[in-house]
């Protein structure tokens, strides 16, 4: 036996639905937005920087495609990814490393370090061109950083290598996770001005 409800009543549970959504949509979380920051004044002064004797021009560091998104990104598995949308990036992700890599590299080597779309990018200075392949936190906690990387002068190769990072990290705390991952974006700048000055590029 169906029971009827007086026409009455109808607006008002209309409206005890709609506040009832609206408190849901107004329980979302809010998202949580980071950068990557450069090497501190302290780090840098430990590093003993020298000067360069050559501009160094640097290319738009590349980012495989599963990073360039404004998500966080974790490895959650074998072959499989985690989005985290209340975790994001402030800025692509691809911009942000462009510009640490930048400031290190100018403030390790003392140098002028310009991108190579700048009118101050000459034809024979020397190029560096940065791949990231990886860089993420692992199933285990760990965050990876595997980046390749060419150093060329006058179109001619001169250097060309890979370099692998793991540091510790969390499962579940991104701010550390992100702090995990600068750590290793600046040792690689670090180890970047080391392999320059044992090929006398500094």
């Amino acid at each position: 036996m169906s029971m009827k409800i007086p026409r009455s009543i109808c607006p008002a549970l209309s409206l005890a639905a709609a506040l009832a959504q609206t408190a849901c949509v107004g329980s979302t979380p809010a998202s949580t937005f980071y950068l990557l920051e450069p090497l501190s004044v302290a780090e840098i002064s430990v590093a003993k920087p020298d000067d360069m004797k050559d501009t160094l021009v640097l290319a738009p560091i590349r980012v495989p495609d599963y990073l360039d998104r404004p998500q966080f990104v974790t490895a959650s598995g074998k072959n499989t990814y985690r989005l985290d949308e209340f975790h994001r990036w402030a800025e692509r992700l691809q911009d942000n490393i462009t510009r640490v890599m930048r400031q290190d590299l100018a403030a390790l080597l003392q140098a002028d370090v310009v991108l190579s779309n700048s009118h101050k990018a000459g034809p024979s200075d020397l190029r560096l061109v940065v791949s990231i392949l990886e860089f993420h936190i692992d199933p285990q906690g760990q965050a990876v950083l595997v980046a390749h990387w060419r150093v060329s002068k006058d179109g001619e190769t001169i250097v060309s290598e890979q370099n692998s990072y793991r540091l510790p990290s969390t499962h579940d705390d991104v701010p550390l996770q992100v702090q995990a991952l600068n750590q290793c974006l600046n040792r690689f700048s670090q180890d970047l001005v080391l392999r320059l000055k044992t090929l006398n590029m500094t």
